[in-house]
């Protein structure tokens, strides 16, 4: 099912229960109802397809990205948490929180593979850019498992980290990770080839929830506590600049050019979009009930948001009426 809905400057439109309010004359939103209490969402690599992990319906929900709908559902025994698409587009990873495990689905048949066995409370996961290995943050024992993709496997050094991990990147060029710690308030620098951690940021507030790096390297950007989003000059592991951004920043993207941060809000139902030049945000654009995940397609042309509130994603065309 869809809603279209159009974002006007200083007006509010009303889906459901929530007033979207737009602060600059945004393209429509189109919102396609997925599982209940959507947690994330990833896009394939070709931009064709949208994966959506659902709390409490178990499942993930398989979006046409062309014709704006639901076009099949992978059912889970335990609830799904976040998920990641392997950069050949050939597997999905999604962490199962309760199990300590990542299920494994093979895209090209819907299948699920045998499931990898990682630490506890997994949160989150992320490939490298090679496909070669994947990291994924373990919550509730605040390491970072590492699995060898292409042989399926984990290996067995756990990377520890600081408390509660929960986001995580690598840098473009995949010699660094970068580690949101949650609960610690930290973010954790991990050296790639020698499994450990160089530096550790301190971040003016705790609740570290989302990071992602641009594609120069030259940045990272991570949301935290009290509607904040640092930017971290990764030359010198330092936070240059504090940004504030709507309520409940909780979920990140980057633009594929690399202008531009999507931080989710969920306390104000928005998300912020932050000009990587100036290190201000430019627009805030309205989004369903309650937004956690943001993911943009490959071509940058539209923002994909995980409205948990409102059980739908948010799709919404990146591009300024005229």
């Amino acid at each position: 099912m869809r809603k279209t809905l159009f974002s006007l400057a200083a007006a509010a439109v009303t889906f459901g229960a929530s007033a979207f309010v737009a602060r600059s004359a945004i393209a429509p939103v189109t919102c396609i109802t997925v599982g209940t209490l959507p947690c994330d969402v990833a896009v394939s690599p070709d931009g064709s397809t949208a994966y959506v992990p659902n709390s409490v319906t178990k499942n993930v929900s398989v979006i046409d990205v062309a014709a704006g709908q639901v076009i099949d559902t992978i059912a889970f025994r335990e609830s799904p948490r976040t998920i990641a698409v392997s950069p050949d587009g050939a597997l999905a990873y999604v962490t199962l929180p309760t199990q300590g495990r990542v299920a494994v689905i093979d895209l090209a048949t819907g299948r699920l593979r045998d499931p990898l066995v990682v630490g506890r409370f997994p949160h989150s996961v992320v490939f490298r850019s090679d496909g070669a290995i994947a990291y994924v943050s373990n919550a509730g024992d605040n390491s970072v498992s590492v699995v060898d993709v292409p042989a399926g496997r984990v290996l067995g050094d756990v990377i520890a980290v600081g408390e509660e991990p929960r986001d995580l990147a690598f840098s473009p060029d995949g010699a660094l990770a970068y580690v949101a710690n949650f609960r610690a308030g930290t973010v954790s620098v991990v050296d790639v080839t020698s499994g450990t951690v160089s530096a550790t940021i301190t971040l003016s507030s705790g609740f570290a929830s989302a990071i992602a790096f641009t594609p120069t390297a030259e940045w990272a950007y991570v949301a935290h506590g009290g509607g904040k989003v640092s930017a971290i000059n990764v030359a010198s592991n330092t936070v240059d600049t504090v940004i504030g951004v709507g309520s409940g920043a909780c979920g990140m993207a980057v633009s594929p050019d690399g202008s531009t941060i999507y931080v989710t809000n969920q306390n104000d139902d928005t998300v912020s979009m932050i000009d990587v030049a100036t290190n201000t945000v430019g627009d805030t654009i309205a989004a369903g009930s309650r937004p956690v995940a943001v993911a943009v397609s490959p071509d940058g042309t539209t923002a994909y948001v995980a409205d948990c509130g409102s059980s739908t994603v948010s799709a919404i065309t990146l591009v300024r009426a005229a």
